[in-house]
């Protein structure tokens, strides 16, 4: 049976063979699910939800409609209902899974769900709050979050914590961590994680650097560890193998897992590494809820942020231990208590237009976000409005000046000096492919450099070439999303990585890991990052990488300055693009409650 190619995908082709082995030549209808549930999975979705689709036409064929198509599916013994355990499960709300998506969909609801219904051993709330005014009297927001988010972190042993840049994350949690270890019957195992080698260091950096100013007694401040891992180290990866040394069956070793950077975990990972942890543990997951979202399927962090609400019980609870007062919600999800957003930024006051951008991409306001661009209010915020074609000479002159202090440290062989400067100027793109993309940008600004006679555009290696190292390598230390820099070192090229207290580890070229040429990178690597000033570029028309979430995370990787190339109606579409991935991970944490 001829089908249209538009369904064709790799992995909606191999299943589509196997199952058709086992039982025959596939209905056109199961043959079509299966093709957009596996295109599904590549967007990102953990799911296909039949009731939108139905009905309409995929291309130039027209789908099912929505009773056909369910009985149809139903009645293939490749589908089942939840809990069969066929290749396929199809829900009773019309949503079509691979079955092991489904499994971990259930297997991380019912790990939360525990997590947040386990029963803690009574905290003193005189003490605890004395504790808390401690740490927290410089708080001069009301409500606190801060000091609430640290207060459920002790009340609770799920603590979920979103804030955007600035609303002071790491300041929040070696507060609680020091709560959670004076409130302690002895010093806690404290296990730090992030789900890329690059966060897991930049975490470490950020709390080594936090610590001193809180005066803490020796042996709490010993207790609060500086060193982050990855998630995969941590759990403990397996050769070849999807699975984990670390389990239900074989738990950490911990009473406390900190999680940095929680938005870029899959729904996959975070299933793992849920059942990975002791019965008696703590997990507090942080991140930006208003970030992009994992690049394989799930959204677990903004839909459990999504859940947010407090019960009576709780409010009454956090009002005794920390003095904030909680809104109530009149039927808060039974994980609803343990969702805390920290809402004030400390970086991005009124006068800051890259605050104000960022709140209405949030709010998918597409026409007032380009009159805040054109208004001229705002100094940190600039618009260029055309096309690539019109602005590629404009750019790359603003390439040369942004990297102007970077290629003065190069030539003066300063490494330190070089990082420095390499960090306050970045590009960022949409996508990795095609005009105006990382690689055409990469290419294009080497192509200057080489007119400039500042590289032999026959030679890889220059002095001068950065680079994003796109694999782990624990055998070197050197992990994805590491920047390294090429300079001249005692007559040779060598490539220095920054290392912990401000020193330098070299390299020769041929020893590092996969990497790429990072001059510019995707708004994706770049989250948890931070530069002076960023230039994001757009390309000339909307695509589905365009959503409110890339515009935001771009935006807000800047300091002090935001720079947009781009049309203007390809920001205004991109802002009112609100991204939802399929997924019955809420509505199962919500039916719970």
């Amino acid at each position: 049976m001829k089908q249209n190619p538009e369904f064709i995908t790799p992995l909606g082709s191999e299943l589509g063979r196997v199952l058709g082995r086992l039982h025959g030549e596939l209905p056109l209808p199961l043959q079509q699910a299966l093709q957009l549930l596996c295109a599904a999975l590549g967007e990102g979705h953990v799911c296909l939800d039949l009731n939108p689709l139905a009905g309409k036409r995929h291309g130039d064929e027209p789908l099912p409609k929505l009773a056909a198509w369910l009985k149809a599916l139903q009645a293939h013994p490749a589908v089942g209902a939840p809990g069969q355990f066929k290749p396929l499960t199809l829900d009773s709300a019309g949503r079509l899974y691979l079955t092991r998506y489904w499994l971990y969909e259930q297997q991380l609801a019912k790990r939360l769900l525990a997590l947040a219904a386990a029963p803690l051993e009574a905290v003193d709330p005189a003490r605890l709050r004395g504790l808390l005014d401690g740490l927290f009297a410089a708080g001069k927001q009301q409500p606190d979050w801060q000091k609430a988010a640290a207060a459920s972190a002790v009340l609770q042993r799920l603590c979920v914590i979103s804030g955007g840049p600035g609303t002071g994350k790491t300041t929040t949690v070696v507060k609680l961590l020091a709560a959670l270890q004076q409130m302690a019957d002895g010093l806690l195992v404290i296990r730090l994680a992030a789900p890329t080698g690059k966060a897991a260091a930049r975490m470490s950096e950020s709390i080594r650097k936090a610590k001193p100013g809180l005066a803490l007694a020796d042996d709490i401040a010993a207790g609060i560890p500086e060193s982050a891992s990855t998630l995969h180290r941590l759990l403990g990866s397996l050769v070849d193998s999807p699975r984990f040394r670390h389990h239900a069956g074989n738990p950490l070793a911990l009473d406390v897992l900190v999680v940095d950077e929680a938005s870029m975990i899959d729904l996959a990972l975070m299933a793992k590494l849920t059942d990975a942890l002791p019965p008696h543990a703590r997990l507090i997951l942080l991140g930006d809820k208003d970030q992009l979202d994992s690049v394989e399927a799930g959204a677990v962090f903004g839909q459990l942020c999504a859940l947010r609400g407090y019960s009576a019980a709780f409010a009454a609870q956090l009002q005794a231990a920390a003095g904030v007062e909680l809104p109530l919600a009149p039927q808060p999800p039974a994980i609803g208590n343990a969702i805390m957003l920290l809402q004030h930024s400390y970086r991005f006051d009124a006068n800051s237009g890259i605050g104000e951008l960022a709140r209405l991409a949030n709010a998918g306001d597409g026409v007032a976000a380009l009159m805040l661009c054109r208004s001229g209010n705002f100094s940190d915020i600039a618009l260029h409005d055309a096309p690539l074609a019109h602005y590629r000479a404009a750019l790359l002159q603003r390439v040369e000046q942004g990297f102007g202090a970077y290629w003065q440290a190069i030539r003066a062989g300063d490494a330190v000096a070089a990082f420095a400067a390499f960090g306050r100027f970045r590009l960022l793109a949409a996508q990795r492919e095609g005009d105006g993309g990382v690689n055409w940008l990469n290419a294009a600004i080497e192509q200057r450099w080489a007119q400039r006679g500042w590289l032999n555009p026959r030679s890889p290696w220059y002095a001068g070439r950065p680079v994003m190292v796109a694999e782990n390598d624990y055998a070197l230390q050197l992990f994805n999303g590491d920047i390294g820099i090429a300079l001249q070192r005692a007559g040779r090229l060598q490539v220095a990585f920054e290392a912990e207290g401000g020193s330098i580890r070299w390299f020769n070229p041929g020893r590092l890991p996969r990497h790429a040429t990072a001059y510019a990178m995707t708004v994706h690597k770049s989250q948890g990052s931070e530069f002076d000033t960023v230039a994001l570029l757009l390309p000339d028309n909307k695509t589905p990488l365009l959503t409110r979430n890339l515009i935001y995370t771009g935006i807000t990787r800047a300091k002090r300055q935001a720079e947009i190339w781009g049309p203007a109606n390809v920001l205004r579409l991109a802002v009112e693009d609100a991204p939802a991935r399929n997924s019955g991970l809420a509505d199962v944490l919500r039916s719970a409650g």
